[in-house]
């Protein structure tokens, strides 16, 4: 059942970061997704300290590493959203290109298993850190939070294009 709900997290975790991550239209979009990525993932970790009564050494101990792994993923999903815009690129033309596919698919693959490397890493360092307690209320945590980030998004999108500002 644990596994279960660690699978369900890190999917979701995936899919979340893979939409966040996703290229932005131009530099501007680009920049202001990442101050979204760190905002929630501010957020995240001020939630996190107040949902598992952390300690000082507990946080301590655990912030860097968050922040860090999220800051790690952030990379890989950006390269990951490139390689498959490229990807999906190439097999729009009459005649892919054998070679880019299998480089492409390769490295949409290895940044898969990279960002799953990280999140095993991150789950150890958890199981380490946090009592028993502590470890059911992140797992409910974490899948409450992201299905409340996932709502608000889906929320922001029905609302259509945003306004556009004048100089």
């Amino acid at each position: 059942m644990k596994k279960q709900a660690l699978a369900a997290v890190l999917i979701a975790a995936f899919s979340l970061g893979s939409a966040l991550a996703a290229p932005g239209r131009g530099q501007a979009g680009g920049q202001a997704r990442n101050r979204l990525r760190e905002r929630i993932s501010d957020l995240y970790l001020l939630r996190l300290t107040r949902a598992l009564d952390l300690t000082e050494e507990q946080t301590a101990r655990l912030y860097p590493l968050l922040t860090r792994s999220e800051r790690d993923k952030a990379d890989l999903q950006r390269g990951m959203a490139a390689d498959l815009r490229d990807l999906r690129a190439e097999l729009a033309r009459e005649r892919p290109r054998e070679e880019a596919l299998l480089r492409l698919t390769a490295r949409i693959r290895q940044a898969r298993d990279e960002t799953r490397r990280i999140e095993a890493d991150i789950d150890a360092s958890l199981d380490r850190a946090l009592t028993p307690l502590q470890r059911a209320r992140y797992v409910i945590f974490t899948v409450e939070f992201l299905r409340g980030l996932q709502e608000k998004l889906d929320r922001v999108r029905d609302l259509g294009p945003p306004l556009k500002r004048t100089p």
